[in-house]
């Protein structure tokens, strides 16, 4: 989606000529291009959200939690001429709020939030628009009493949830303004006070956010006369040099979220077992290779996971060290949207280390899938920006004859790919 540098592809350094745009052939158009530079924008601001009371326990020792507020950072895209949103949100800080009477530390909120809107008439500037929609994110809930005086304070609970959501959204020549309502129909369950206490909680199902995102069409000056005439003569320099091919090196970031549960925290620990093993930001960086003419690619992605799980006077270190082979096939390209599928191999390096319990390591092989796509409007440029999503089921460390479980469904959004083959191949033909 970013535009690259507009090369002057007019003077050849070697023994070719390169011929003037009206001698190229025709291979990209204006009418073209315009749809398929409409296809989709880049969206970038902040959201604020307010969460609402909830309660804790039964009866006269029935806590009531206040009210917060989470604000958060928004990474997206609109796609589809302005039919859907698909978007990141990254929690900023703690929420704002007061805590419950007699209590020291207090955590209602969700981490990593991604989403999609769908909007029935397409977005529009100076219109409002309905949208309806779903969010997926993990939830944290955490409460220590002033009288807990354990080492690692009191226990957290998370979990998996899916909001619903709906609200509008008014369009300005640069901006988004959003209001909404989320409905999160999972919110109820029990917690632990202490080791040997559980209580029911039931927090507020209704969280109401607004927004105000930036929404950027990097490439819409693909569609210009010009612009068209310069991708014409990328393709023809990539097709003359046999060059369209190409390495590229990626890097992006990540949510990794846990699928289901360990038993091995069940059976030895069974006050953190409701505790979502995830971690709210990875890091991936990977290299690999575009074949242009069966569309497939092969992938070498490296990624590191950390998490630490306490509760009361226990503490277990989780870590996952991950390198993935993968190989996939574009499907298709649809004005810019090209959706790929294929198997993702990885070598695994887990460990657990339970503090004065025990320390357990392995390497192994885990066979998953990798899934996505890139937003590539002429299969000419040196970057595109690509999502990928990829699952290991099953993935675990036996431990003690348990299992303890690493079957992240990791997602990363926006992942910013180079070709720098392309790139060097372009340098022969700039302007001096």
């Amino acid at each position: 989606m970013f535009q690259n540098l507009k090369f002057i592809l007019l003077a050849f350094i070697g023994t070719a000529n390169i011929p003037l745009p009206g001698q190229v052939d025709t291979v990209f158009r204006v009418e073209t291009m315009k749809k398929n530079t409409d296809f989709a924008s880049l969206t970038l601001g902040l959201d604020m959200m307010a969460i609402g009371k909830g309660h804790i326990g039964e009866g006269s020792n029935q806590i009531t939690t206040p009210g917060q507020f989470r604000s958060g950072i928004t990474i997206g895209g609109v796609h589809f001429w302005g039919h859907a949103d698909f978007y990141v949100t990254f929690p900023i800080g703690p929420n704002f709020g007061k805590k419950p009477e007699n209590v020291s530390k207090f955590v209602n909120r969700e981490s990593v939030e991604t989403g999609f809107k769908y909007y029935p008439w397409a977005l529009k500037p100076n219109a409002f628009r309905p949208y309806v929609g779903m969010s997926f994110q993990p939830f944290i809930f955490r409460i220590d009493e002033t009288s807990n005086k354990y080492e690692y304070g009191g226990s957290r609970y998370s979990r998996f949830v899916s909001p619903v959501q709906l609200g509008i959204t008014f369009t300005s020549q640069k901006f988004l303004f959003t209001a909404g309502a989320r409905y999160n129909w999972r919110n109820q369950f029990d917690y632990y006070l202490s080791p040997e206490k559980m209580v029911p909680v039931t927090i507020n199902p209704w969280n109401f956010n607004i927004g105000i995102v930036r929404y950027m069409d990097t490439d819409k000056g693909y569609s210009s006369e010009k612009s068209v005439d310069q991708l014409n003569i990328k393709y023809y320099v990539l097709t003359k040099e046999e060059a369209f091919d190409s390495w590229y090196v990626a890097l992006g970031p990540s949510a990794a979220l846990q699928m289901s549960r360990s038993s091995y925290l069940k059976k030895y620990v069974p006050y953190v077992h409701n505790q979502m093993i995830f971690s709210g930001f990875v890091p991936e960086l990977a290299v690999g290779r575009y074949f242009h003419k069966s569309r497939f690619n092969i992938n070498m992605a490296a990624r590191y996971m950390s998490q630490n799980i306490k509760a009361f006077d226990t503490k277990i270190h989780v870590t996952r060290s991950s390198f993935a082979l993968e190989a996939y096939r574009f499907l298709f390209n649809y004005r810019g949207f090209v959706p790929f599928v294929g198997p993702s191999l990885n070598l695994e390096y887990l460990t657990l280390d339970h503090k004065e319990r025990i320390k357990v390591n392995d390497t192994k092989l885990a066979l998953g899938i990798v899934l996505g796509w890139d937003i590539n409007l002429s299969d000419v440029e040196t970057s595109v920006l690509r999502t990928n999503l990829r699952y290991m089921p099953g993935l675990h460390l036996k431990v003690d004859g348990q299992k303890m479980m690493y079957d992240y469904l990791e997602f990363n959004f926006i992942q910013y790919v180079y070709f720098f083959n392309r790139v060097n191949t372009y340098k022969k033909y700039r302007k001096k």
